[in-house]
């Protein structure tokens, strides 16, 4: 089930798994437990991770297989969520965070970690098609500002002292990643609308697409 949804991930770019019927938590439990599949999941979040730390700038960053796997099974879980729902929100914050993140004051694990959780924006933005009053969106909000790699294009502040900034590469592709989701709340905070004024250049009022402040981007 897990290796079958990353593939899907990869090949459309779709956080999407079709609702089954019966127990689902208990397949999903399944299907993250099984130590069968995860020499599998690794070999491809790994082979994920050679492409996408070649376009990450500053000092590179190794592949951390704990935060990658961990990362891969909590975008599951959420997408079964999205997709159907047998649990409350009491249920959905355990489900979801039932795992602490490996090394969470580590850049590396969240860069791994990214490789699946760049789609959590997306996740968002079809459970609050649902309602904005969904109980599994205040649980992504709340994960979002532990991991904050994942929340541009989910309009949300983050704190800029999380130890993920410590790596300058981390920190411009969150700005980078800002603007290209046009997340106005996330260019709004200070870091950020600095790393994407560097960025620009004398091009930020034209690039910037209006979503900067206008002290910023006037010439």
């Amino acid at each position: 089930m897990l290796i079958r949804f990353l593939h899907t991930l990869r090949d459309h770019g779709r956080a999407e798994l079709a609702a089954g019927g019966g127990d689902l938590t208990a397949a999903v439990d399944a299907a993250t437990a099984d130590d069968s599949a995860m020499p599998a999941v690794t070999r491809l979040l790994e082979s994920w991770h050679g492409e996408a730390v070649l376009d990450l700038p500053g000092s590179p960053l190794v592949f951390h297989p704990p935060a990658a796997r961990w990362g891969a099974r909590l975008l599951f879980r959420a997408a079964c969520l999205v997709n159907y729902r047998e649990l409350g929100e009491s249920g959905i914050a355990r489900w979801l965070e039932r795992e602490p993140m490996p090394d969470a004051s580590d850049p590396a694990a969240h860069f791994s970690a990214d490789l699946c959780l760049r789609h959590w924006a997306d996740l968002h933005r079809m459970a609050r098609a649902r309602s904005e009053d969904d109980p599994l969106v205040k649980v992504m909000h709340a994960l979002a500002a532990k991991f904050p790699l994942s929340a541009p294009g989910m309009e949300r502040a983050v704190d800029f002292s999380h130890p993920v900034f410590r790596h300058a590469g981390l920190a411009q592709l969150f700005a980078e990643r800002a603007l290209e989701r046009a997340d106005t709340t996330c260019l709004a905070i200070p870091e950020t609308d600095r790393l994407v004024r560097s960025k620009l250049g004398t091009y930020a009022s034209e690039l910037g697409r209006g979503l900067l402040t206008a002290e910023t981007t006037e010439p």
